[in-house]
């Protein structure tokens, strides 16, 4: 079952934010230990990887398994819209932004592919329609406070739950 399109990584339209937000642990499959919010030593000014036609051979198996769901171009665009540009590089406050925003997005962009699945697959119009006022809120995202998260987390746990604790009763 595809995902839409909009759940679907476009790293050309991300400013490899994957590649500089999260930590990397070699043990994981990332080639060496990397700290959060450090560019990948890998990474290219333009924003590409240097090695990505050869990183399961480098050791950068995690890389090729990871999938942000399209938080890293819906957040860059974002950034465009916000700051004119999203230049982590070059200007301090968009990077403070993106940087504090990527988990959220990302997270909110994880419970979007869940709902976007379970709909398709039972058929249920409830998924669809939180689905849909979850993605009324994409904009907002970056900016939500805890408790708005907490709120959502909860409405997309709560609605999911069923689905769950069904899986085993048909074998």
């Amino acid at each position: 079952m595809q995902l839409p399109a909009h759940l679907k990584a476009d790293c050309s339209a991300c400013v490899a934010l994957c590649c500089v937000i999260p930590p990397f642990d070699a043990v994981q499959g990332f080639g060496f230990d990397k700290p959060a919010e450090t560019p990948c030593r890998h990474l290219c000014a333009d924003h590409r990887c240097g090695i990505h036609d050869d990183l399961v051979g480098r050791g950068f198996a995690g890389c090729v398994a990871f999938d942000c769901l399209g938080a890293g171009q819906r957040l860059t665009a974002l950034a465009v819209a916000r700051f004119g540009d999203a230049d982590w590089r070059g200007r301090p406050e968009v990077a403070r932004w993106l940087f504090a925003a990527y988990p959220g997005v990302r997270e909110a962009q994880e419970w979007l592919a869940r709902l976007s699945l379970a709909a398709r697959v039972s058929g249920l119009d409830g998924l669809r329609v939180l689905a849909a006022e979850l993605e009324a809120e994409a904009p907002r995202w970056p900016d939500w406070r805890a408790a708005e998260r907490d709120v959502w987390r909860s409405r997309v746990g709560a609605a999911l739950a069923p689905l769950a604790e069904n899986r085993g009763l048909s074998n």
